[in-house]
Parts: C-alpha cells; sequence; structure tokens
C-alpha cells in the first residue's frame, strides 16, 4: 500500500479547464477572453494552471502587480491589473508591460509623473464607475466626468487601449436588477477608449447584449457559475477537488456534545469521525454544523463546531468508514457532488471566494488532462 503524503490537498483537473475553455471560445466566438486570475486564480494556483488557459485566453486580469508578474514569466499576452497600485511598484509594473487601471484623476497625475520621470510609457484602461460605487470615475454628472476623462487622457506617459465599467448584480434576474443592470450599461458619449469590456461570468452569460468587445470570466473556466444550475447548463467542468482524511474514530452515547462550545449534542449512540482539516485550512467555521461531505459515496454532515486543523463528520450509518478513508470536501466522488455554490450559502459567500479562501498550506496537485 503507498504512503500517503498529505493531511488534505486539492486536486486541479487541467483537463476540465480545457474542456471550459473550448466551451467559452463556442460561447463568445467573436469576442476576446479576459481570463481573471486574481486571488492566486481563485485559489487553483497561477503557475500551476496557466499552460492550460494559454489555449483560450486573448487577455488576462488581475488585482496585483505581484499576480501579473507571476503570468508574464509565462505569458506574453496583455494583463490589466484592476486597481490601483502602490507608487513603489508602478515602474516594476511599466517595465514589465502591465496594463493598469485609472480610476480617478488623481492616481493619474501620480502615475503619470512617475513615469514620466523615468522615461516610460505605461498602457491603462479607464474605469468608469456607473453604479457599484467602488472604483472609478464616478458616473453622475455626465459634465463633470467628461472633464476629469479628458484630463485624464491628455497626461503624458498613458497610454489608453481600452474602457470597462462593473456591473453591481449582472447576474441578477429579478426586474430591479435588469433594470438596474441596464442602467449601468448605458452606453457614454465621448469616452469609449480602445477595448470596451464590462460584464462578468454572470453578466456574459445572463446578458449576452451587454458583452462589447471583451467578456471578462473568473469563475468559468474553473467551471464555476454563479449557480449550480448554470455550471450543468454549460456543460461546465468544475476543475478543483478537495480531499481530506480521516485520522481517528469515537463511537459517543446520547447526550454526549462534540467539540468547542457543545454546539452539537447526540440524541443517540453515533459514530463521529476526525478529518484532517480545519479553518486555518480554508474550511470556514462558518460550515459547522451545517455543510456535508463525501465518503464511501454517500453524503454525511459536519458535526459540531470546526476547530483549526479538523473538523468532525457523523458516520454512524456508514459501517465500513474505517481510519485513512478518503474525505471530499469539495467535488464530486462520480455519484455525489458537493459544490462551490453549495459551501457558499453556508457561509453567506459566493462559489469564487470557496476556492480562493482555500489556505497556502494546503498543497495543490496538478492532474494533466
Amino acid at each position: 500500500m503507498s504512503e500517503r503524503l498529505y493531511r488534505t490537498y486539492v486536486q486541479i483537473d487541467l483537463g476540465n479547464i480545457l474542456h471550459n475553455g473550448k466551451i467559452i471560445k463556442e460561447k463568445f466566438p467573436h469576442k476576446k477572453i479576459m481570463s481573471v486570475l486574481k486571488a492566486d486564480a481563485y485559489g487553483h494556483g497561477i503557475d500551476g494552471v496557466i499552460t492550460a488557459y494559454e489555449t483560450f485566453t486573448d487577455w488576462y486580469a488581475v488585482a496585483t502587480v505581484e499576480e501579473g508578474l507571476k503570468i508574464r514569466r509565462q505569458s506574453e499576452k496583455p494583463i490589466l491589473v484592476f486597481g490601483p497600485v502602490p507608487d513603489g511598484l508602478m515602474i516594476k509594473a511599466a517595465e514589465n508591460r502591465l496594463t493598469l487601471t485609472i480610476g480617478s484623476i488623481e492616481y493619474a497625475e501620480e502615475l503619470s509623473a512617475r513615469l514620466c520621470s523615468e522615461n516610460l510609457n505605461c498602457e491603462c484602461h479607464l474605469k468608469i464607475d456607473t453604479g457599484l460605487n467602488r472604483l472609478g470615475i464616478p458616473w453622475r454628472n455626465g459634465n463633470d466626468a467628461i472633464e476629469q476623462i479628458r484630463r485624464i487622457t491628455a497626461l503624458p506617459c498613458l497610454e489608453f487601449t481600452g474602457t470597462y465599467t462593473h456591473f453591481a448584480c449582472g447576474e441578477g434576474k429579478e426586474k430591479w436588477e435588469t433594470e438596474f443592470t441596464k442602467m449601468q450599461f448605458m452606453e457614454r458619449e465621448n469616452i469609449a477608449t480602445g477595448l470596451k469590456h464590462c460584464t462578468s461570468t454572470g453578466g456574459s452569460l445572463v446578458h449576452p447584449e451587454y458583452q462589447l468587445d471583451m467578456v471578462r470570466l473568473g469563475m468559468m473556466p474553473m467551471g464555476m457559475s454563479y449557480s449550480d444550475k448554470s455550471v450543468e447548463e454549460n456543460g461546465l467542468k468544475p476543475a478543483l477537488k478537495w480531499v481530506s482524511f480521516i485520522a481517528q474514530i469515537k463511537e459517543i452515547e446520547a447526550g454526549e456534545a462534540v467539540s468547542y462550545g457543545c454546539t452539537f449534542k447526540a440524541e443517540k449512540n453515533m459514530r463521529i469521525a476526525m478529518v484532517t482539516c480545519g479553518y486555518a485550512d480554508g474550511y470556514r467555521r462558518a460550515y459547522s454544523n451545517k455543510t456535508h461531505v463525501l465518503i464511501n459515496g454517500k453524503r454525511v454532515p459536519v458535526t459540531g463546531r470546526i476547530a483549526m486543523d479538523y473538523l468532525m463528520i457523523d458516520i454512524t450509518d456508514i459501517p465500513d468508514a474505517k481510519i485513512g478513508n478518503q474525505v471530499i470536501l469539495l467535488g464530486s466522488d462520480g455519484i455525489n457532488t458537493i459544490s462551490a455554490q453549495e459551501l457558499s450559502a453556508y457561509g453567506e459567500s459566493v462559489s469564487g471566494e470557496v476556492t480562493a479562501t482555500v489556505s497556502g498550506r494546503v498543497p495543490r496537485i496538478y492532474k494533466e488532462k
């Protein structure tokens, strides 16, 4: 019998990413594809997945310069950094041909001055805030916004190659959500510079009429979407599977409590298994007494409060469960599935957060196509 090396790990199926990439190219045949790899590719690992992404990606997007540099070491394709970068990294970003986002006159002036002092130019995308009230030039008064944009685009050392906004509820289908998205989309005169883009995975699928020149896809290449139904309807295959193991089994009696805070008390005699994964690994404490895992082809409940390094599960109805058995925390056993969307519901979250917050101490293992 081979020795086990890990207490918990995630497996990334590169074949599934390639499969999803083909679906993306078929679904958006006349659009440029921007693959969003922020948060270390939503927890999948930039270094491990980049070769698969290269087969279908036109642009990349990241949240930080450091993430952009990871991609740049392996790709010559354009890379957009979504937010402002620290002044100490502006030169490095320009030298490595990262495209920077401009969302205010103050930031644009600082970046322009810093670049010009080093005789450097940098490609930029203009960010317009059309209602999310986050980063971007606010579009409350058209004349004020246009004046800011004219000042920004006239600055030296900045080369504008794109314009974008971000929807607040692009995947929403309620009447108020679609009306709000339509309001955000309304094309503004005299501001389009280069490529235009505004839809992420949900918006691209729900509102194909708003796709413009390029779609920004974070979850979709990884086999996730705004709902499990969307994953199924679009034929996507989740790339990430999270595995752990049973370390110990205990028989407890009716009335006994399990784990910190005694939040679970047995109503009958039970078999409880301790699993080698906890909130320090990214399996959130908010999941306590709510989620399920897969073992020996069955779904079983998480029992008691999740600890830093361990969680407990109820294996009373699985008499063949034993120490060393594999436990699937996220993914499929071929019969049942625990999806990122399912886990996100218990953590008042979204599926992208579920995978992005898997801890760095959890090894990533890559399965080739």
